[in-house]
């Protein structure tokens, strides 16, 4: 035991942290040498120095720690290979997502850090719809919205009935982070309902409505607005408000130039 050290020398030894250690021991990432039956001390060999500091120098590239586990026990140059590729696209990609916030912001200061919509009231038809109803939170609304909609598509698909009009998601409930939420497609027929999927008519009447120009995240912007403008016009909500997504985020290369029509059902207070 005399050339194996504690976690404290280990710690000094590889500038990894005793809490990172002990994470580390948790994840099977970095198991301690040796851990005394009577007191649960970690020891380490002097050997373990070198996966310890591939650790943390992974971990300053921001490589998750379930991939760095997976990137050390890979067997061969091709598979260790592979994963530092994947790891570089991921990078790439979040640097190009940072380079278009930078865009937005720099968008921001510009206007001067207001972003105005033009809000008019409009008398919408009313529309058949195929729906699908779902949960969800804030921050997974991109996720289960582009599964519920990859269902409607598919149905309609099988049932070869086309969309009439861009899909819209409607936004039933919004409280904490358990939100209500309905995707719904336009269509042309009148397909019979299964498997979850509803059929029915989407009513119209007036909305307050405004174009929202740029990225999905930024939509609470002009709901904010839309609410203040609703309140200082003496207007009240009829129905759920909802989005009208104008153009196909698959087909958008730039976020920034996601088309988006804001709408909300209103009535005369």
């Amino acid at each position: 035991m005399s050339d194996r050290l504690t976690i404290g020398q280990f710690s000094k030894l590889t500038w990894l942290s005793i809490k990172a250690l002990r994470l580390y021991d948790e994840l099977g990432l970095l198991p301690p040498a040796h851990v005394a039956p009577d007191t649960g001390y970690r020891f380490y060999d002097p050997t373990q120095a070198g996966r310890a500091r591939a650790i943390a120098l992974l971990r300053s590239l921001d490589m998750p720690l379930v991939d760095i586990k997976e990137l050390l026990s890979a067997e061969d140059t091709d598979k260790l290979r592979a994963l530092l590729n994947s790891h570089h696209d991921k990078l790439t990609s979040r640097l190009e997502r940072d380079r278009r916030m930078l865009e937005r912001v720099e968008a921001l200061i510009e206007k001067g850090a207001i972003v105005t919509y033009e809000v008019k009231v409009k008398d919408i038809d009313p529309v058949v719809v195929a729906s699908v109803t779902f949960e969800s939170s804030p921050e997974t609304i991109g996720q289960e919205a582009e599964r519920a909609y990859a269902r409607l598509f598919e149905f309609l698909g099988q049932e070869a009935v086309a969309p009439s009009a861009p899909p819209r998601l409607v936004y039933h409930a919004m409280a904490g982070d358990g939100w209500k939420l309905e995707a719904c497609v336009p269509v042309s027929g009148t397909p019979e309902p299964r498997d979850g999927i509803v059929v029915r008519e989407f009513p119209g009447g007036p909305a307050a409505v405004a174009m929202h120009k740029g990225p999905y995240d930024e939509l609470g912007l002009a709901y904010r607005e839309i609410e203040q403008w609703m309140e200082n016009g003496g207007y009240r909500t009829s129905a759920p408000p909802y989005d009208v997504y104008l153009n196909d985020a698959q087909d958008v290369e730039n976020p920034a130039d996601y088309l988006t029509e804001v709408t909300w059902p209103v009535t005369k207070s």
